[in-house]
């Protein structure tokens, strides 16, 4: 049996989505979803309005983040700057967790300001509070993006990140990640579920990448993504892992809502059915 109504991949204006939690929300409930997960990046802070707003329109929440961390494994192909690792808390995260975000959200800082004295050696003046006023949680490269635009910089946030900040940009900065073995420790410490996220992003092949995701101790493999085409959403079924399944919208014009992410029951690991 296949099903429609769950998403677990989805993200507000507390990371690099458009939209409030409660929007959100909204919109997850009407495309057909009644199992719905926030994930944004490396924070918690939307889950309070989401929870509310899932109460009250009936649908079941699951608090969730994307957490970003080193890369695992050196693609041939593909040039990612990091992997994400989407965690789960059906039961709620610990203080300690949380206490664990922030360490993670507070190192965007520094790198913020790294990325804003390159450009503006590059003649281009970006404050803090520029950036920041487009954002309500975790500060991340989109919100510098949308300063841009304001600035007149660049005509869209594409451009910024085609120009500027992307990862080969003149003034992109990395920062400290965790490795996906230290992120699924902290995870499984307060009770959570690990899922690695649109793994078709990192290049690796499959007969490679499931052996190194058991040894490392990730729970579940995000099959079911937007991004991944059937064949290989098939592929990843049949490796034996239980699967999650995310539509990753972010609230833009390309994937406004989540929901409408088809996954089969069976496949799907159980904290999560419907």
């Amino acid at each position: 049996m296949w099903t429609e109504s769950v998403d677990l991949h989805s993200h507000s204006w507390h990371s690099d989505g458009l939209w409030s939690p409660g929007e959100m929300a909204k919109r997850a409930y009407d495309s057909g979803v009644r199992v719905w997960s926030l994930t944004d990046h490396d924070t918690n802070t939307g889950w309070p309005e989401a929870i509310d707003a899932c109460e009250e329109l009936g649908m079941k929440f699951i608090p969730g983040v994307e957490i970003t961390c080193e890369v695992a494994i050196q693609s041939e192909t593909h040039n990612p700057t990091s992997w994400h690792l989407l965690a789960y808390f059906p039961d709620g995260a610990s203080e300690e967790f949380t206490n664990w975000l922030l360490e993670l959200r507070d190192a965007r800082v520094p790198r913020m300001k790294m990325m804003l004295a390159a450009l503006k050696e590059h003649g281009h003046e970006i404050s803090m509070e520029d950036v920041a006023k487009h954002a309500e949680g975790s500060l991340g490269r989109p919100h510098l993006a949308r300063a841009m635009v304001e600035k007149g910089i660049v005509e869209s946030v594409h451009e910024a990140f085609e120009e500027w900040i992307g990862d080969t940009g003149p003034a992109f900065r990395e920062r400290p990640l965790p490795s996906i073995a230290e992120a699924v420790k902290a995870v499984h410490q307060a009770g959570g579920i690990t899922s690695l996220a649109h793994p078709t992003y990192y290049g690796i092949d499959t007969e490679t990448l499931i052996p190194e995701l058991l040894k490392l101790g990730v729970d579940c493999i995000e099959a079911m993504h937007n991004s991944h085409p059937d064949s290989y959403r098939l592929e990843l079924m049949q490796q034996g892992m239980p699967i999650t399944v995310g539509g990753d919208s972010h609230g833009t014009e390309r994937r406004p809502s989540p929901g409408r992410m088809v996954v089969p029951i069976k496949h799907l690991h159980p904290c999560f059915h419907p």
